[in-house]
This record gives structure tokens, sequence and C-alpha cells, in this order.
């Protein structure tokens, strides 16, 4: 034995000695071996690791997903300056990654009227044109419609990326995924708190794609919020990791690869713990919209319809075949009446 490593000499005189039952044992640790190292260094790396999974369907179990920490104090990053600019604020995110750039949350809130009625709290999807498109067409609309719109950073992203984040995206292992989102449901809850102290009277959240994941899971572990709306979200996160998914990028290619996943099983399973479907229905079923697509070939209408299932809520479905822009529009427009509704 060198530097903690068995010499091939040595493994094969442990076999001898251990006879029959010795050989077994040897040839399933050789065959155990690569997937060990995969679940310890690959899956779960820079993430939200085995025994956090174990904890999360534990508490799902006892309908406590998440023990929410204490609100973190709220500081003034900048004023905003322009039609279209927003106030920055930045706090300490309650929920800790190993990622130490992803734990300075930063939340962007865009001001729609002098009156603070009501604020959404708005999760976009990955990705630079899904935010920019959220920027100039969805928060457009709302704001039009005199509503304030807070979108939190999301982490692996911008001011929240992290060296691993800048070579490999946001979602550059299975746990890096899992801790983005897990983070994110923490920070909504840390921005509803400062929001209803600085005086907004109904805040909602929402959110497209893996931020209509965020909103699901809030929906399903917290009814601090009036109304949760998550829009071209599915019953399951880990189908959106799936290749030949048109979200299926580079980047989640190279993970994919490099983590050795083989099974379209094994891939949807990890993310388990981020699943709704997995976790009970929400609490308050009355106060949740889910929003679909029926042309969507990355959220397939099956699956936003398994998740309407789930929470035995209708889905509302986009009108018309339609592109990006156009489709956020509609979007924005749905969610502009719900939140009115939820205000009276």
């Amino acid at each position: 034995m060198v530097d903690g490593e068995v010499k091939p000499d040595a493994w094969r005189g442990l076999v001898d000695a251990g006879g029959r039952r010795g050989t077994r044992l040897a040839r399933a640790a050789a065959w155990l071996a690569p997937y060990a190292a995969r679940l310890g260094h690959g899956y779960f790396a820079d993430g939200v690791d085995r025994a956090v999974c174990r904890a999360i369907h534990g508490a799902a179990r006892r309908r406590t997903l998440f023990r929410f920490a204490p609100a973190p104090p709220v500081r003034e990053l900048g004023r905003a300056r322009g039609a279209h600019a927003a106030d920055v604020y930045g706090f300490r995110s309650p929920f800790v990654s190993p990622l130490r750039e992803r734990n300075e949350a930063v939340v962007r809130r865009y001001r729609g009227g002098v009156e603070r009625r009501a604020l959404v709290v708005f999760n976009p999807d990955d990705g630079l044109v899904a935010r920019v498109l959220v920027t100039r067409a969805f928060v457009a609309r709302l704001s039009a419609a005199g509503l304030d719109v807070a979108v939190p950073i999301a982490p692996g992203t911008m001011q929240r990326r992290a060296p691993a984040d800048r070579r490999r995206g946001w979602a550059h292992s299975v746990g890096a995924a899992l801790a983005a989102i897990v983070q994110l449901v923490h920070d909504n809850v840390a921005v509803e708190t400062w929001a209803r102290a600085a005086g907004y009277r109904t805040v909602v959240a929402a959110g497209i794609g893996h931020g209509g994941t965020v909103a699901a899971l809030l929906a399903a572990t917290t009814t601090c919020f009036d109304a949760y709306v998550p829009m071209l979200a599915g019953a399951h996160p880990g189908w959106a990791w799936l290749p030949p998914r048109a979200s299926a990028a580079a980047v989640y290619a190279r993970a994919l690869a490099r983590d050795g996943v083989r099974r379209r099983a094994t891939l949807a399973r990890l993310f388990d713990p981020v699943a709704p479907l997995r976790l009970a229905p929400p609490r308050a079923r009355e106060r949740c919209t889910i929003v679909g697509a029926r042309f969507d070939r990355v959220v397939l209408p099956a699956d936003v319809g398994e998740l309407g299932r789930h929470w035995s809520v209708a889905p509302l479905w986009t009108c018309r075949r339609a592109e990006m822009p156009r489709q956020v529009v509609e979007l924005a427009t749905i969610v502009a009446r719900l939140v009115t509704a939820a205000s009276r």
C-alpha cells in the first residue's frame, strides 16, 4: 500500500487470502467504485449533497420542507436611474451554498406605481435571452399595470457567479443546480419579509421555467405569499436536463458526460429533492395557478398537466402558438390579472 492506495499485487494477495468470497467482494468493490466516486464528486459537486437530500425528503414527508432562517437585513446597493432601471438591494442568503460567491443575494425592484399596492416576486429562467425578455417585456407589462416587480438574481448568474459557473455554467453539476433552486426558495422568503416591512399589502410569487419550479416549491412549503403562479414549469425539473430536450444545451451535455449519467431515470431521480410532484400539494391550493403552453417542446403540456392533477388545479394555457416575446407578454397579462384579483 503506497499513499493510501492498494497496489495490484497486494490486491491479488487479498483476493487469494479470502478465496471465492474475497473474489466476489473484490469484483463488487471494483464495480461499485466508479459509481461511488461519481456520487461523491460528480452529481452533487459544489451543491446540495446526499445528506441534505435525505434531510429534504424526510422534511417533505412531515410537510415542513424548509425550515426558513430569520430574514437577513436588506441593504440598498443602488437607486434606479432612467425609465427602465431598477433599485438594487442585497442581503446574505439564508441558505448557504458551498460556492461562496452565490451566497450574496441580489434583487432588483422595478417600481410601477407610487402606491405600494402589490409586488410580484418574479423568478426568471436561466440564460441571457430569458433575462433580457423578462426585463423588456414581462417587467414592462406589469409596471404598466401599476405593479411593482422584484427580480431575484439566480445563483450562478451575473453578480452571483462562482469561478466554476463562469467556466461551465450555473448548472455545471446536479448539485450546483439543486443548490441554486433551493437557495432561490429561501431568498424569495427573505424578499417577502422585506416587502411586507416596506409596506406592500400583496406579495405574489411567480416564475418561468426553473423559476417556475421555485414558485411551485414555495407553494408546497410556505403560505406567506398571497398567490403562487408557476409558469412553464413541469412536474419534475430533472426532465429539463435530459437530451434531446431543447434546453439540454452544450453545458448540460458536458456536465452529464463528466458525471457519467447514462440512464434518463437516474438523472431525473437525482432531482427528486426539488421535484414539485414529489412534494405534498400546496397548503393553500385556492391561491395557486399553474400556467402552461400547449405547444411547448421543452416543458411538455403533459408534464404541466401532471403537476395540475397532483395539485388538483386546472392549468391555464396560453391561447395560441407564438414566438417567445409575444408569449412573455401574454404570460405577464395573466399574472397581472391574477395579482389584481389577489389584491381585492
